[in-house]
């Protein structure tokens, strides 16, 4: 039955020496025997015991002579008395803490109760496994009884021993049935000639009763021969009827409790107290028939009072001596109450059913049950309310006044009831009282705690225990015990109302749970209280357990007895009362669970009745006290050993989640985190402490490691500082054991230590190589640790690995503090510091000095990784801070990052750490980094092979830089452009573009698109294109896009887009090779080389414009020497339209005049600032044309929506400045031809005139300009899908840029800017006066009717002239002024400006065309 693992017991030992003389086998014994030396040996049953005697053992067998006997198990059968031998005891393992010396093993405590297991339990018990048993524990005289079948057996419960003094009795007349019911039995108060309790057993089925009055004295005397033991059978039992309970009623007697549901008194003394057993069935008054109960069968069993549902029945003490109360309660609320006098004299005193009664209460007391069956109503036990207290203990319990009474007129009870169904059971404790007046219900005290029904096959029922002071009471169920305060809460409104309503307010309640795997279950109970002085002091107490505080006791089979015994009773009545809180259920699982021998079962059972996040809170302030060693449950002493002590403390941290999990508590991320970190730290903490129990051995006694020097330097708001007075000497172990919680702090300092070492000097070079190899390996190995332990932790904790909890609440990395991340830096930037002083440049060193250098050299890619991470997990937790001095030190950081990304694995190439280097900056997905150091890898390797002193080394140096080019290229495959630039890129720039185009294992056409990206290169792009890639399109396209956008040289340009143009004509030209499946293609690329090359050839039409102007200004700088000289000299001669004092409009055309001697590429706004500033003689209408109106072109060409109209109003205004209209407009004295003359002269007039000659005028001109547009529609020459609308009026061109300039000049500073504003204020100011006071607006319409008709005129006489009828006509080149429309032409066919004006033209035409 019970496990013999579950207990390590020694021999078998008396509490006491036997009463019988040990007598010596053989005259051999009788010598004295040597002193036995005290040895350390696993204790077992059998090691004092004789191997060659039987135990020994007192047992009464049923025979013809003796019917019973007994055994004494565990006496020695050795002739020479046994000394008891000091032995050792074993030491308690984590989660089972000795008590106060007796012998238990603490299962659980909290600040309220605890619960332990006894030592004491006997071998037989402990080794049968498969009977079964029932028993009691009895307080009052510290025994213990257990029965099965055949045997009773009774030990000393509170005795130290594993394997007690033992008591066994063979039963007579046993059942051979193994289905049937287990004997009941119990003590018997001692006899006047015994200090040892008797025993009494009942045979249920049988009725047979076995009475020895003194379990001791029995030893050799059988029943029938002495007057010391009796042997009786019940008469008066029915066919099928059985006893089910005996009640201890002395010192009246005991009660039998019967399955028909009669009770019986018995008696096992006469009146002289000598051993006599009776048996008396109790009448209920109705019928006084001496025949027995009722007389007769019929009458029995129809008139029994419980008809078979007895739940319970109780004994309290009576008014006098030899007189008990006994109470019985059914399972339906019936109770019935009788005065029972020794000899058997009885009489009821109460009969009442309370079942009504006790549902209206419990259901008004408890809210939870309302949702059972009302009529599901049970009566589990009951138990008497204990009388006399101390007056402090009546006035803080919740019960009735009826505690005051004394007598047995008022019988004060305390009930277990529920309510269930299938699924659920709600318990409740109800205060029942029983007067004279009746039967009233008191207080009901809901249990919230345990909520599982009954189950049938339970070896005992569920039993209700109030001991003195009255103040807790305790609830057994078959695998479960509950503990509930009845103390009266603390004064509220709230509960003030519960109390009227006879509603005890939620106080102190917890369930302890018993694993229900093997045979483990409650067979057994019984009740410690408090020792009083009440009792005599010759009464013998052997066994009786002394204490102050009430208790259970729970005999378990598998087991032994459980006590679960109230911390302080007096707790319960003060001012804070005890309470049970998230954290301390957390703790009794937490220190309590760990280990497979408790008995207890701590996870999954049943949640806890607190919010998630009060368990939450609860977790973390547990995990932080466990990782400081600040939790109560930790031993407070200096381990021998600190790493067992730390790894106890991370199994701790372990079952404090698993338990979390059991509970299936909805953690939050932040709890989550914590607790993952917190484990961190312990696990880290415990790998740097047997690091430094490495370095310990390694270095000469005296010195000190890293980790010793930084326990001691480490700022002591950062540590706790240990206390010399009380023995706290050694820094180092107190850190471990107090300051893990810190260890961020710890791990960032081994740099300061490193710092203070070598800017002080303080060591010499061996030891300075030593540390650093010592920081580098606790810095790195700590951080790595952590990482692996998050990663392989990560599910059980709930978070993912890979993300970095972000947001206000969320813990920051603790291995990515600011502190860590920067001094992790400065670590690693001072070992390659150091490796490039003692390891590159200076490697003569000694053997140790070079085993710490290279050591440190192997760790730094690995410490490198560590830092990147510290840096990424900082900045981005840190980002999310609502901090803003942390938001700005996250974006420091990130920019760091970014940074030390690409500087760090490059570094790791000095030391010839090539592989680690690469492999780090794939692990980090940094392409840029990767491609720079597959590249530098290759290019040393072919600089090795130039410079190898053999050809075998040259060759193979060769071979390997060529399986790294391979590697190259798969890279390319597998990372992309990203990479595939980069690598060409650093290709270019240390070896040209060669080994860009001939690089062998690129198999995406990388180095194509590289080319294509990079506009530097797109004179070679379009050669690539062109030779390697035969696409004409692409190399056409790259041409433009160079020659349109990018080019700078005028030269360049203009080669670049006309050999742009000529692969596009030859795209063009080529034959489709796919037919007609092509020809949709085709007209899809016809179209866009159409436009592409309209683009072209609108770009050659401006670069052509540019080379106009310069060869107007080119025969200026004939004579000069030098670039300055010609500027000089163009600026004397045409910058002589802008005033001198407009230094910055002077500035902005000096710079565009000195790029257009420079021969680069003027921007559009560039040239037509020079078109319209420039002062040109006379012949430049003849060699290049109107500027003003190449200047609109340029505009036209080149620019789009508002900059387009913005350049044109800017063309106009200083079209009309460069003539004085004031003079102009005084036509006094002058003739219709001379101001005709004059008109033909104006720079409008030229200007309007080419618009006119080189479009097709439409229509819509007149009616436009006189509806007050801006410009007149008509369609160029050159392009006749386009519309071409540059008229604009002057009052229009007025405002323009003198408040803001155009794009150019955005970057510039405000004083130029301010400046160039006022040189347009200038020109609007000059124009607005020649508007206001020289009828600017009239003269340019008459100037623009002018050109318009000249330009009609001029083509109608050129085709009447020139051209057959009907013949289209077709405008070469006209006349650019009024007298120009009627002189002769030159060999261009351009009039000459020598002929009078209208000569040409008849005097009528002449007369009309001047009218208009």
């Amino acid at each position: 039955m019970f496990s013999p693992a579950l207990q390590e017991g020694g021999p078998a030992k008396g509490t006491r020496s036997s009463r019988r003389r040990q007598r010596p086998l053989s005259s051999d014994t009788s010598l004295p025997q040597p002193k036995a030396k005290r040895q350390r040996l696993p204790l077992s049953e059998t090691t004092f015991v004789n191997p060659d005697a039987a135990p020994e053992m007192y047992e009464v067998k049923s025979d013809n002579v003796d019917l019973l006997s007994i055994k004494r198990d565990g006496i020695e059968n050795v002739g020479a008395p046994r000394k008891e031998l000091s032995v050792r005891s074993r030491k308690p393992k984590p989660g089972e803490r000795a008590s106060k010396g007796d012998g238990s093993v603490i299962l659980t405590s909290n600040s309220a109760y605890s619960v332990s297991k006894l030592p004491a339990l006997p071998d037989r018990i402990r080794t049968d496994t498969n009977s079964r048993y029932h028993g009691a524990i009895y307080s009052s005289n510290g025994y213990a009884l257990a029965l099965n079948l055949t045997h009773a057996i009774v030990w000393p419960y509170t005795s130290t021993l594993a394997s007690p003094e033992t008591f066994t009795f063979a039963l007579p007349y046993p059942s051979k049935n193994g289905a049937d019911p287990l004997p009941l039995g119990s003590l018997v108060a001692p006899s006047a000639s015994s200090n040892d309790p008797g025993l009494v057993v009942v045979m249920p089925v049988s009725g047979k009763i076995s009475y020895w009055e003194s379990i001791s004295s029995a030893s050799t005397l059988g029943l029938n021969k002495t007057p010391h033991g009796k042997e009786e059978t019940i008469s008066g039992m029915f066919s099928g009827e059985h006893v089910v309970q005996i009640v201890n009623a002395e010192s009246a007697g005991f009660v039998l409790v019967f399955s028909s549901g009669r009770l019986a008194y018995m008696n096992v003394r006469d009146g002289q107290g000598r051993p006599a057993i009776s048996v008396q069935f109790l009448r209920n008054g109705l019928n006084s028939n001496p025949g027995g109960l009722f007389g007769s069968i019929r009458n029995v069993l129809s008139s029994s009072p419980f008809r078979g549902d007895i739940a319970a029945v109780r004994a309290s003490s009576g008014a006098e001596v030899g007189e008990r109360m006994v109470v019985a309660a059914t399972a339906k609320g019936k109770l019935l109450s009788w005065r029972v006098h020794r000899g058997g004299h009885h009489s009821l005193v109460t009969d009442a059913d309370i079942r009504d009664l006790l549902i209206k209460e419990v259901l008004q007391a408890d809210a939870g049950a309302d949702i059972l069956p009302a009529d599901s109503l049970e009566v589990h036990d009951l138990t008497f309310i204990p009388r006399g207290l101390e007056r402090k203990y009546v006035e803080t319990s919740r019960l009735s006044q009826a505690l005051l009474k004394r007598g047995d007129s008022v019988q004060h009870l305390l009930l277990l009831t529920s309510f269930t169904n299938k699924q659920k059971s709600r318990y409740s404790l109800v205060e029942v009282v029983i007067s004279t007046d009746g039967v009233n219900v008191g207080n009901v005290r809901p249990l919230t705690t345990y909520t599982t029904p009954v189950s049938s096959s339970a070896a005992s029922k569920p039993r209700v225990y109030l001991p003195r002071p009255g103040l807790v009471a305790f609830v057994s169920f078959d695998r479960a015990a509950v503990i509930a305060s009845m103390v009266s809460p603390p004064d509220s409104p709230d509960s003030q109302l519960q109390e009227d309503s006879h509603i005890i307010p939620a106080t102190f309640e917890d369930v302890i749970d018993f694993r229900d795997e093997g045979a483990i279950q409650i067979i057994g109970s019984g009740v410690e209280e408090p020792t009083t002085n009440n009792h005599s002091v010759d009464e013998p107490r052997i066994h009786r357990q002394k204490t102050k505080n009430p208790a259970a006791l729970l005999l378990l089979q598998g087991v032994g007895t459980v006590r679960i015994s109230i911390s302080d009773i007096d707790r319960f009545v003060g001012d804070a009362p005890p309470q049970i809180t998230a954290k301390s259920k957390l703790e009794q699982a937490v220190f309590y669970s760990g280990k497979a021998e408790n008995l207890l079962v701590f996870h999954g059972r049943r949640s806890l009745p607190f919010p998630d996040s009060d368990i939450c809170k609860a977790a973390a302030e547990l995990s932080d006290e466990i990782v400081s060693s600040k939790a109560s449950y930790l031993a407070q002493s200096v381990p021998a050993s600190l790493e067992a002590n730390m790894r106890a403390r991370i199994g701790y941290l372990n079952i404090l989640i698993r338990h979390l999990k059991a509970l299936r508590v909805n953690m939050d991320p932040q709890t989550r985190w914590v607790l993952l970190y917190n484990a961190e730290k312990m696990v880290v903490a415990n790998w740097i402490w047997q690091k430094h129990e490495q370095f310990m051995s390694e270095i000469p006694e005296g010195e000190k490691t890293l980790i010793a020097e930084t326990a001691v330097y480490i700022s002591e708001n950062e540590k706790t500082e240990p206390n010399p007075e009380i023995g706290e000497v050694d820094p180092v172990r107190h850190w471990f054991i107090h300051d893990v919680g810190r260890l961020d702090v710890f791990i960032a300092w081994a740099y300061q230590i490193i710092k203070y070492v070598w800017k002080e000097q303080a060591v010499d070079e061996d030891k300075t190589h030593r540390l650093l190899w010592e920081a580098a390996t606790i810095n790195n190995g700590a951080l790595r640790e952590a990482h692996r332990y998050r990663k392989d932790q990560a599910s059980v904790y709930g978070v993912d690995p890979s993300e970095i909890p972000r947001g206000d609440d969320m813990p920051g990395p603790w291995t990515a503090t600011h502190f860590i991340a920067n001094n992790l830096k400065r670590l690693l930037e001072f070992s390659f510091q150091w490796l490039d002083g003692y390891l590159v440049q200076a490697p003569n060193q000694n053997a140790v000095g070079m085993r710490y250098l290279q050591e440190v050299r192997d760790i730094l890619p690995s410490m490198t990784r560590q830092y990147l991470i510290a840096l990424k997990e900082y900045f981005t937790w840190a980002e999310d801070s609502p901090v803003s001095q942390t938001q700005t030190l996250a974006k420091d950081y990130r920019a760091t990052f970014l940074t030390d990304l690409y500087e760090k694995p490059l570094k790791l190439k000095d030391y010839d750490l090539w592989d680690q280097a690469i492999e780090l900056a794939e692990e980090w997905d940094a392409p840029i980094t990767l491609a720079d150091l597959v590249v530098q890898e290759i290019l040393a390797l072919e600089e090795r092979a130039a410079g190898a002193s053999t050809s075998s080394r040259s060759e193979e140096a060769r071979a390997l830089a060529d399986a790294k080019r391979q590697r190259m290229g798969e890279l390319m495959t597998k990372r992309g452009e990203k990479f595939a630039f980069r690598a060409y890129q650093t290709l270019l720039e240390n070896r040209g573009i060669q080994p860009v185009l001939d690089f062998p294992y690129d198999k995406g056409g990388f180095s194509t698109k590289f080319l294509r990206t990079k506009p530097e290169l797109a004179k070679v792009s379009w050669i690539n294109d062109v030779e390697k890639e035969k696409d004409i399109d692409h190399a056409a396209e790259t041409l433009m896009d160079l020659g349109l956008t990018r080019e700078q040289r005028l030269w360049n340009k203009k080669i670049e887009l006309s050999l742009s143009k000529l692969a596009l004509l030859a795209e063009e030209a080529a034959p489709s090779v796919n037919g007609d499946a092509s020809s949709k293609a085709s007209s899809e690329s016809e179209t866009k080389n159409g436009a592409n090359l309209e683009k072209i050839d609108q770009a050659l039409e401006i670069v052509g414009i540019q080379d106009k102007l310069y060869s107007q200004i080119l025969p200026t700088i004939d004579q000069a020497v030098d670039q300055a000289a010609e500027l000089q000299l163009a600026m004397d001669q045409h910058a002589t339209f802008i005033p001198k004092k407009q230094k910055a409009l002077l500035q902005v055309f000096e710079d565009a005049l000195g790029r257009l001697l420079k021969h680069e590429a003027l921007e559009p706004l560039t040239l037509i600032d020079l078109l319209t500033l420039v002062a040109l003689d006379d012949s430049h209408y003849e060699t290049m044309g109107d500027q003003f109106y190449l200047a609109l072109v340029v505009s036209h060409l080149t620019l789009n929506g508002e900059d387009r109209a913005n350049a044109q109003r800017l063309i106009w205004r200083r079209c009309f400045l460069r003539t004085d209209w004031k003079k102009l407009n005084e036509t006094n004295g002058k003739r219709d031809v001379d101001l005709l003359a004059m008109v033909g002269e104006t720079a409008a007039y030229r200007t309007m005139y080419k618009i006119y000659i080189e479009c097709k005028w439409s229509p819509a001109t007149q009616s436009s300009w006189k509806h007050g547009t801006n410009s007149v529609p008509f369609v160029p020459a050159a392009n006749k899908d386009r519309h071409f609308k540059p008229f604009v009026k002057p009052s229009d061109t007025l405002d323009l840029y003198t408040e803001t300039l155009d794009r150019r000049f955005d970057e510039m500073d405000d004083g130029f800017r301010t400046k160039l504003m006022d040189a347009m204020k200038a020109e609007d100011t000059k124009l607005r006066s020649y508007i206001e006071k020289s009828q600017l607006e009239a003269w340019a319409q008459s100037t623009r009717d002018c050109a318009k008709e000249t330009v009609a005129k001029y083509i109608h006489a050129l085709t009447a002239e020139k051209l057959p009828a009907g013949s289209p006509v077709k405008v070469v080149s006209g006349p650019s002024s009024v007298e120009e429309a009627n002189g002769s032409e030159n060999g261009n066919g351009v009039p000459s400006k020598k002929t009078k004006p209208f000569e040409r033209l008849p005097q009528t035409e002449r007369s009309r065309l001047f009218s208009t």
